[in-house]
């Protein structure tokens, strides 16, 4: 794969890996707790930048906000705003990547999510949707999220909390349901106890412009939002590794890739090609799968 180069004038971001100190240290607490965190991994440039894009589809939205999404809050894809190239190909964080060993890591997408005033905690749940591929029961996971907020949060806002260790081992919440259906995501039934605390959990607030990094199949969850304003956040889903992948997978993510994207102008392409999906055989998507088998102990 080509260099990493600076954008267009007008979408200039840092180059420079160097802006983010990697230490063995991170990559352990990945593998080991399934999280961890990149201090400026956005710059003040790409933080404003990626602020106004965000904030123009927010303020398009609330007027006609109802019930829906009640648990996690609006929740917008990224796909509708191709803006957004810049974050999502922030070549900072993706030379760290490389540097933690999650090199080639390919795009598959991306969502705003805002929590309003008032908005409810999120539900317990993980992310990977593809349980039958191998590589879902190593050490490496077959899909990551990072994380970019657009404000400093905290437990009063609605930070982020996540049970470590969650991403290797088999847990009670395993077997309480699927993720992201339309009856938890409304909060239908707030006592469903997938909104409970649990024995473990950790809070982890954080500064904007840094950037969780977290394995897609550890548990996470957040607090309600008990302040007067909204918390916004930026969940962009990776594949690292890719190439690694089995084909069925490595075929679904190409599919959905260019579903979402392929419409995107070139100047919005060309800032994300370092992640861009590229599968080139024949085999069929594989049918996501968000549950793990028996070789999850």
């Amino acid at each position: 794969r080509a260099p990493y180069t600076k954008a267009k004038k007008g979408m200039e971001m840092i180059t420079d890996a160097a802006a983010i100190p990697v230490v063995p240290a991170r990559r352990k607490q990945l593998q080991d707790e399934g999280y961890c965190i990149l201090k400026g991994g956005a710059n003040d440039e790409l933080l404003s930048r990626t602020r106004a894009s965000v904030n123009n589809a927010i303020a398009a939205q609330v007027p006609s906000q109802s019930k829906k999404n009640r648990s996690p809050g609006l929740m917008l894809a990224a796909e509708h705003y191709p803006e957004l190239s810049g974050i999502i190909g922030n070549p900072v964080v993706l030379q760290a990547l490389g540097q933690m060993g999650l090199s080639g890591s390919a795009f598959w997408k991306a969502v705003i999510i805002s929590k309003p005033p008032a908005g409810p905690r999120l539900y317990w749940h993980q992310d990977c949707l593809m349980w039958d591929d191998p590589r879902s029961y190593s050490h490496i996971s077959p899909m990551i999220f990072l994380m970019y907020y657009m404000e400093d949060t905290s437990g009063e806002n609605g930070c982020l909390r996540v049970l470590p260790g969650t991403h290797r081992k088999r847990h009670i919440l395993h077997q309480m349901g699927e993720a992201h259906t339309p009856e938890i995501n409304d909060m239908e039934n707030p006592d469903d106890p997938r909104f409970l605390n649990f024995a473990g959990e950790k809070d982890v607030p954080m500064c904007a412009g840094d950037v969780v990094i977290g394995d897609a199949r550890m548990f996470h969850a957040t607090h309600e939002n008990r302040s007067n304003e909204r918390r916004t956040v930026i969940t962009i889903w990776y594949h690292p590794l890719f190439d690694g992948l089995q084909p069925s997978t490595q075929s679904w993510i190409h599919k959905q890739f260019h579903e979402r994207h392929g419409h995107w102008p070139e100047s919005a392409l060309a800032e994300i090609s370092e992640v861009i999906p590229r599968y080139d055989g024949d085999v069929p998507p594989m049918k996501y799968n968000r549950f793990p088998d028996e070789r999850l102990t």
